[in-house]
């Protein structure tokens, strides 16, 4: 097992898509559960809820977006148009399409697969979006003409994936060598983690973890990332992973593991030694 030393570098935290992420600023005023949706053998429907996190009555509207990840640390471009011929957003169905909710209020999204006859094996996916909009009181306060020197409102838009996946599942990773850096800012540890897909055509979906182990054998969870996806687009990907606490001695073991705890399996993991 290759020693792997822990004399750290500064280093400037690179920032991947928050695209299927939780909102991370607050005046968002908004939170989205879960944070993606896999439609998997005959299942056909499936619910999002969505909760006004904010302190005043929000409303929001609900629609498709089209999004390819890129290789390195996993990032979308916007696109017109699903790049497959397979247009999942043709096939799924929710309700409701615009909702008002009072602070602290949620709303449980429904949606619906209308499975075809036939679908062509593969993995499919389209984003779901959650965009703010004025409601009525603010658009009474602009009609009078108040408020207008506080300036203008942001529209604030989150999205995450809505997956569909027909055929035989076999899909493989590999973890590569990990490298540290310690945040300027917060002055925590930041592990990059590049993973790369070494079987199977669908994606990957699953959460990423990374211990310290002790030298008598106790693991000690130190930081995760959920949503650790690879679309079939990419095979290549470096997660960023924040570790919310110090560690010397032992080894780190960084674990991929599938999405569904109902269906659990570790994808890849490795262990890198620390002196």
């Amino acid at each position: 097992m290759k020693k792997f030393l822990c004399s750290l570098f500064l280093g400037m935290l690179f920032c991947a898509s928050l695209v299927g992420f939780k909102v991370p600023d607050a005046s968002a005023d908004m939170l989205i559960v879960p944070t993606q949706v896999v439609f998997e053998g005959r299942e056909r429907f499936q619910s999002v809820t969505l909760v006004n996190t904010g302190g005043k009555t929000n409303s929001y509207e609900l629609g498709w977006e089209f999004f390819d990840m890129q290789e390195g640390v996993g990032a979308y471009k916007m696109i017109d148009k699903p790049s497959t011929d397979f247009d999942l957003s043709k096939h799924v169905v929710f309700a409701p399409r615009r909702v008002t909710l009072l602070p602290g209020a949620k709303q449980k999204v429904r949606l619906a697969l209308r499975r075809p006859p036939e679908i062509p094996d593969g993995d499919y996916h389209v984003h779901f979006k959650f965009r703010s909009v004025p409601n009525d009181d603010d658009l009474d306060i602009d009609n009078k003409g108040q408020g207008a020197s506080m300036g203008v409102g942001i529209a604030v838009s989150y999205a995450i994936p809505v997956v569909l996946r027909s055929g035989d599942i076999k899909v493989q990773a590999d973890i590569g060598e990990i490298s540290l850096a310690r945040d300027e800012v917060s002055g925590f540890i930041n592990v990059a983690v590049p993973v790369k897909r070494s079987g199977g055509n669908h994606s990957i979906l699953g959460y990423l973890r990374v211990y310290h182990v002790g030298d008598n054998g106790k693991e000690d969870l130190l930081g995760v990332v959920s949503n650790a996806n690879m679309f079939p687009e990419i095979n290549n990907r470096v997660f960023d992973v924040h570790l919310t606490k110090e560690f010397s001695g032992g080894s780190l073991k960084v674990e991929l593991r599938h999405f569904d705890k109902k269906n659990d399996f570790i994808y890849a993991e490795r262990s890198f030694d620390v002196e």
